[in-house]
């Protein structure tokens, strides 16, 4: 049983690791790090996210074995691996020079990563999952993470916010990632995995379905690095762009690579990145990977 449980964990960590990778040489992206430059990012390239994602594998698979081999209950066991994400985070950072490449992924992939072990704790069968069953998944998630919101926010009433995030919080309501995982990652239920799904049998590259999901992400995320870097309006404008392409066809048109690239431009110039949407598309890549719809 336990060799049966260190196998399930290491290909489990291999497919997130896979899927950070998958999305950062995705190409083109635009004001992100990707393939052919550096999007917006001034302190980081495609191999420094190489270094950094190799760097997370062993966290990655201690995540599934807490939630695997764990008998507490969920909110425990998300409180169990928050010391772990942190320990992730140092060994992201001695690889990549104290550059933050992969902090919002080692969150929401850690968390997911756990309630997945703890789902296929008793999960009946094996091969590839159902979209039901990574609803279930998502929904140990939303009990994992209930009342994290309030938890970590509660002190700001009586001080002033210290983070961009708690920033954020305070000025706009942003509620982040935490406000994501709460709510077991709505726009990765209800946007990105029915568009892989319902892309699976058309005559797309895999290059092409990522490139709709990741901009579809971009048109409907409330993605606080945007925010961050330029300000409320940014955000609209990233929006507003995202859905401009998805409606002019999408990776539909034929000459939807330019459009992105101008994009890139316009994002460069602005000193925008969407990163918070691309954290969305490694877990919609993860996920696809599970229900087998991408290999």
């Amino acid at each position: 049983m336990k060799s049966k449980q260190e196998a399930l964990a290491r290909a489990m960590a291999d497919l997130a690791t896979e899927s950070i990778l998958f999305e950062v040489i995705l190409t083109p992206k635009p004001g992100l790090v990707d393939a052919k430059d550096p999007g917006s990012h001034r302190d980081m390239d495609i191999f420094t996210f190489v270094r950094s994602a190799v760097s997370l594998s062993h966290g990655f698979r201690e995540f599934f074995l807490a939630g695997f081999t764990g008998e507490e209950d969920l909110p425990a066991l998300f409180a169990r691996i928050r010391p772990l994400g942190m320990e992730v985070e140092e060994k992201m950072f001695d690889a990549t020079g104290k550059v933050n490449t992969h902090k919002g992924i080692i969150f929401s992939m850690g968390i997911i990563l756990a309630a997945l072990g703890r789902y296929a704790r008793t999960r009946e069968g094996e091969g590839i999952y159902t979209p039901e069953e990574t609803e279930a998944v998502l929904q140990l998630v939303t009990q994992m993470t209930q009342g994290l919101v309030s938890k970590d926010f509660q002190s700001l009433a009586h001080r002033p916010p210290a983070t961009h995030g708690e920033r954020l919080y305070v000025e706009h309501g942003f509620t982040g990632i935490r406000g994501e995982a709460e709510a077991g990652y709505p726009v990765l239920r209800e946007k990105a995995l029915p568009a892989l799904r319902s892309m699976a049998k058309e005559p797309l590259t895999l290059e092409d379905k990522l490139l709709e999901v990741l901009l579809l992400l971009m048109a409907h995320a409330e993605d606080s690095n945007v925010v961050t870097r330029g300000g409320i309006h940014a955000l609209h404008e990233v929006q507003a762009a995202a859905k401009k392409f998805l409606a002019d066809g999408g990776v539909r048109h034929p000459g939807y690579k330019e459009t992105l690239g101008t994009m890139n431009d316009t994002f460069r110039q602005k000193n925008l990145s969407p990163g918070g949407s691309a954290d969305l598309l490694s877990l919609a890549i993860f996920f696809g990977k599970l229900e087998g719809l991408i290999h």
